[in-house]
């Protein structure tokens, strides 16, 4: 089972808080430069900030998430971190829905799923994923909104992890 997403990370608002901070900074000392060298180093200390800025902007907004479970192993990888959890090494795993309101311009009301994975050594891992809904068959039935969580990606996944955990099936 593969699953492909993108998520915003937490470190979205602070990153964009410290960031204004440095550039204005940044931006302050530029101006006070006396005797610059030539205008072209001056509009590259100037811009090349902004670029940065707005890479990381970007990059923390979609940071790319692959998942791959297979028979032994879930593989995570989050932008260049891989992480491997063993299925033997899962005490316990727990998925949970959330509602959350739109925290940046342009976005809507949406629910999250996170999915938090315990392992033998007490260490979580948990991950998050924006749940896409059918909002025109959940208006139509409000019902089908269950049914909707119960076929989300995640719910699968842990279903998949579930029927693969030693302990679980110990105790069916």
């Amino acid at each position: 089972m593969k699953i492909k997403y993108t998520y915003r990370s937490n470190f979205l608002k602070s990153a964009m808080f410290l960031g204004t901070i440095g550039m204005i900074f940044f931006h302050i000392n530029c101006l006070n430069i006396k005797n610059p060298v030539s205008e072209a180093v001056i509009y590259i200390m100037y811009f090349l900030p902004l670029v940065i800025f707005a890479f990381f902007i970007i990059l923390l907004s979609y940071m790319p998430v692959t998942m791959v479970a297979d028979e032994n192993a879930l593989n995570v990888k989050v932008l260049f971190r891989k992480t491997a959890i063993r299925y033997s090494d899962i005490e316990s795993i727990s998925l949970v829905r959330e509602f959350r309101k739109p925290e940046l311009r342009g976005e809507q009301n949406h629910y999250n799923e996170i999915l938090t994975i315990t392992d033998i050594n007490k260490k979580k891992y948990v991950y998050y994923k924006k749940i896409d809904l059918d909002q025109d068959e959940i208006a139509m039935n409000p019902a089908d909104l269950t049914v909707q969580f119960e076929n989300s990606t995640f719910s699968q996944l842990k279903r998949y992890i579930e029927e693969r955990i030693p302990i679980m099936q110990a105790e069916i």
